[in-house]
């Protein structure tokens, strides 16, 4: 009677406790990703005095796809902030990727896309989901955190307020 009992208890325990869901980084942490020139990147590079936005993505991801085309479609709105285009993609596919739904994006001075070679993005930032979209404010801290590409927008009215 014991054994069905226990199976019974971790069954209900396990399906009652929900998975602890993880929360987006409060703060900019300190990461190196790379350009892909295949230069570094480094937190303490990003710009101080003004909004930065990290959009998180995956060149095969079709949520990725919409949201890095609002992004284009919507780069005056852009212009204030720093943004940046982080993936664990290659360089090749990255570039291809923001090439074919963000060209918008390409060769502006506050836009740059970053290749997360040692894989820092995901423990640091804690993404929920591709597509990811932080916006901090100028003392690096979280202002949005945005997965839902239908929900892109309001970081556009985030950015306009900061």
């Amino acid at each position: 009677m014991k054994l069905p009992l226990i199976i019974v208890s971790t069954l209900l325990l396990f399906f009652a406790v929900p998975a602890n869901a993880q929360t987006p980084a409060r703060e900019i942490p300190n990461f190196t990703f790379f350009t892909v020139d295949g230069n570094p990147f480094a937190s303490s590079q990003i710009p101080k005095g003004r909004p930065s936005v990290f959009s998180f993505f995956d060149v095969t991801c079709t949520h990725c796809k919409s949201t890095m085309k609002t992004l284009g479609d919507r780069y005056p709105d852009l212009r204030k902030a720093s943004v940046y285009l982080v993936t664990l993609d290659g360089r090749k596919e990255a570039l291809d990727f923001v090439k074919k739904h963000g060209p918008q994006l390409l060769n502006k001075p506050n836009v740059t896309i970053l290749i997360d070679l040692n894989k820092e993005f995901l423990p640091k930032f804690q993404p929920q989901q591709y597509p990811s979209v932080y916006v901090y404010n100028k003392y690096r801290r979280l202002e949005l955190y945005e997965k839902d590409e239908r929900k892109i927008p309001h970081i556009f009215e985030k950015i306009k307020s900061l």
